[in-house]
């Protein structure tokens, strides 16, 4: 499962569009691998997750700790384009309440 990350540059924070189905244990240390030298580049970020249909638990630890690396540096990470099944994890854990969360990549970068 091969995990690309579109990188689209905005004023204010970066836009980064998680191009793959899921985010789960079989290509977390991928996503890993590919948005962890991403964070250096800028403090604000914005995450478009609109491709992602499904996400585990090891895919919402990934999101953690990209939130805490960009925290560290004073910086903002927002999520944006959660398809139904995401969101509703996020809700049902209530990471709703931890990320600031948006229905597209424009308001997310319009706050």
């Amino acid at each position: 499962m091969a995990i690309s990350i579109e990188i689209v540059h905005s004023g204010k924070a970066v836009v980064l569009k998680v191009q793959a189905d899921s985010l789960e244990t079989d290509n977390v240390a991928a996503f890993r691998a590919a948005i962890t030298p991403l964070l250096d580049k800028s403090a604000h970020f914005v995450i478009d997750l609109s491709d992602v249909e499904f996400m585990d638990s090891t895919g919402l630890g990934s999101m953690l700790s990209c939130l805490r690396i960009v925290k560290s540096k004073g910086g903002s990470l927002r999520l944006c384009s959660l398809t139904a099944e995401v969101q509703q994890l996020f809700e049902m854990v209530m990471m709703d309440r931890v990320f600031e969360i948006f229905d597209t990549p424009e308001s997310a970068l319009a706050k």
